[in-house]
Formats: C-alpha cells, structure tokens, sequence
C-alpha cells in the first residue's frame, strides 16, 4: 500500500494554477478487452469530452494541454503490457505541469473521462476501503498456501508443504510458522479384536477411511490457524477458500474461528500446489463479481422497501434533489445510464436545467451527469452500487438512491 498511498499524496497535493487535469476512469474487464475494445470506448469518449469542452470558452493553452492528455493517456493504453494485472484502471494527466500517474485497480464504478481543477481520486480511495484486504486460504491434503490481496496486488505470506503425515516424529514443513501449529501427530490404530488369522474386511476399511478423514480434518484444522494468525496480525476484511471442493473442502467451515467465518465469501475452484498468484487473483475477483451480483438483487429489495417508508427515492430529479440537500447515503446507478444536464461549478450542484443557486454562477452543460453524480455523491462520503444485471436495471427509474433520513 506504499506505493498507492504515495501517489494519492501526490495527486491529493497537486495543485495546476491556470490548467485543468484529465482523469479517467476505464474499466478493463475481461469484454473490454476483447477485440481491444476498451480503446475504441476510450476514444469515443474523448469525442464527447472534446465536445463538451468546445462550449466552455477556455484559453487556448489549456485546450492545447487537455488535447496533449488525451493523447500521451491514448498511446499508454494502446501499449496492452501497460495493462496487466488489473480489471479497472484509473489515469491522471496535465501535460502542461508534466503530471502523468496511473493507478491499477480491481475495478472502477464506471468508465468515465473528466477535466477538472484538480485530480480526481475520490474513486480510488472509495474503492480501497471497499475491497480493503481479502485473505485468501489454499488447501489441499498435503499443501497448504496463503495469500494476502489488496487493490494493488497479491502476497502470498504462507507456503507450507505436506503439513501432515501419519508417522511419529515432529515434521518439519514449516510449522513454527504457525506459533503452535507444530506438534506430534501420531494416529494409533485400534487393537485386533480377534484371532489372528480371522480377516476383518470391513473393519479394516473403517480404519482407512477414518484414518484419511482423520488426516483430512488435521489439515483444515492447521490452515484455519494459519489464516487465524495472519488475521490478528493484519486484520483482513473478507476470507476466500480453494482448493478441490469435491474433496470436502467446506468442512474447514467446522475449524474457523468464529471472526473468520463471519468473514467467509466463498470457495474457488483451483490446484493449491500448481496456483500462481495471477491466477489466485482472477479466481478470487470473479467470486467477488458472483457475489457483487448476487448483493444488485438485495439492494432492489431494500429499495423496493425503503422508498414506501420514505427512505429512498428512485428517479434522477429526486436523486439529484436530495444530493443537493446531502441527504444520499448511497447512489445507486444502472452501467449503461446516461443523461446530459448541467453542472454549477462553484455549488457542484448537478441539474437537469441549466439554473444555478448562486446568482451570477452560470452552468457549465456536461453530455453526462452521471460523472459528476459519483464524483458529489464520493465529496458527500455516499457509496455508489452500479447495477450491472439487465433485468433489475429496468427497476430503476434513471438514478435511485438511499436516503440518510426520511422527509
């Protein structure tokens, strides 16, 4: 998190004097990728954008300077080795100060590219406490692996091989990592119950099978320490599981501390010996996904529920009303929604008429008000949900939102 933390501080402190900065917000998820369509997304937004600013009247010299960002943010995007490892990125440019950041992340509320006085991060930040830290607990019969991910990347603190095996001396895998972990395992097997050339079939099969799920718990029950301790020491947010689930992978819910298990998300498919940390982040962002599709339907609920009881409002206007008054505790905006209005640039207040609270101010007409609604909403400390399934956008009347008290 240094790095990312240095670079908010430096945007956070960048302060352009006659000049606008560029800030994009681009998703890069797996279908923006495909056929490179991220780039002909970005440059149709470039064509609004230069649009839009043609009826601002500014000085030549910051045109040119917003012409050079988007130019120098093109040729950055056109490179796609610029673009691994992350599903969203977030670009930060004025040509004109010789500013150019970029930051990589899990995802981005919606593609977006806006010119303002200053950088633009209120997203980055707003995400970073959303994802916050996701442990993540790879297990299988003889390996056990843990990763520690975050919006900037993945760790893996833990590599533990064959943890367990049946015999009678202390192993030495790497237990003393695990303050306690270590120890002398040692399975006795019961005593023959009969003569010595009587065959026991079915109980000797018993003894095997028991002696595996024995084994079998023995190691759900060592990660879930390992995880435990790296959880006092670093205080992750959200617990993910692979490995074989077919194997009985779930059982390790029987082993969780309690604050583990309130923190469980759910399992992914995946070898713990054979993982590379790529590929742990990409399964664990797509279970992330799953269960960010899964919450659209109990945000439409509540707000089914709260807008009777006078909590949440579901149309742009009324939207646009109570965030005027600071009265949205969360935002919630269909992926494909756009609406062009107004924006007062002294208020920030954002309008569906070109009228301004202040007398003199006059509106600015932006081609999409959704930008500024996020960017007001994160200034208020509202959350923003996108709701990215097709049907239960329909359910929203444009904009809908999470009242912080009723009228």
């Amino acid at each position: 998190m240094a790095n990312l933390r240095n670079t908010l501080e430096k945007l956070a402190s960048f302060r352009p004097e006659g000049t606008l900065v560029t800030s994009l917000y681009l998703h890069l998820r797996p279908e923006e990728r495909q056929d490179n369509k991220y780039l002909r997304i970005y440059k149709d937004m470039v064509k609004e954008k230069k649009r839009e600013l043609g009826k601002r009247n500014l000085p030549k010299e910051v045109l040119d300077s917003l012409e050079k960002d988007f130019e120098v943010i093109g040729d950055f995007l056109s490179e796609p080795k610029n673009l691994d490892g992350c599903r969203g990125i977030a670009i930060f440019s004025c040509s004109s100060k010789g500013l150019f950041e970029v930051v990589k992340l899990p995802y981005v509320y919606r593609s977006r590219l806006m010119v303002a006085p200053d950088p633009l991060i209120r997203e980055i930040a707003a995400i970073d406490e959303e994802f916050g830290r996701v442990g993540v607990l790879l297990v299988s019969r003889k390996h056990i692996r843990y990763f520690l991910m975050d919006i900037e990347g993945i760790t893996e603190n833990v590599d533990f091989l064959e943890p367990l095996a049946t015999r009678a001396h202390r192993f030495h895998s790497g237990g003393g990592a695990l303050k306690g972990a270590e120890g002398t395992f040692q399975l006795k097997m019961p005593s023959r119950g009969s003569a010595p050339n009587m065959v026991q079939h079915s109980y000797g099969e018993w003894r095997f099978h028991m002696r595996i799920q024995e084994e079998w718990h023995r190691v759900l029950k060592l990660a879930s320490d390992a995880a435990f301790e790296d959880w006092k020491a670093n205080k992750f947010d959200r617990l993910v599981v692979g490995g074989f689930i077919e194997e009985g992978l779930r059982d390790i819910e029987n082993h969780l501390h309690t604050y583990l298990r309130e923190r469980l998300v759910g399992y992914i498919e995946i070898n713990p010996s054979e993982a590379k940390p790529p590929e742990v982040r990409e399964k664990v962002l797509n279970l992330l996904w799953e269960k960010d599709r899964e919450q659209e339907k109990r945000l439409i609920s509540e707000l089914e529920e709260l807008t009777g009881r006078g909590l949440a409002v579901n149309g742009t206007s009324r939207v646009l009303e109570m965030l005027a008054m600071g009265n949205v505790r969360t935002v919630l905006i269909p992926e494909d929604f756009e609406k062009p209005g107004y924006l007062c640039p002294q208020t920030h207040l954002v309008s569906l008429k070109p009228e301004c609270p202040l007398e003199g101010e006059k509106p600015l007409e932006v081609e999409d008000i959704v930008d500024e609604v996020i960017e007001e909403a994160l200034e208020q400390k509202a959350s923003v949900e996108v709701v990215v399934d097709r049907e239960l956008q329909k359910k929203v009347d444009g904009l809908a939102a999470f009242l912080r008290f009723s009228l």
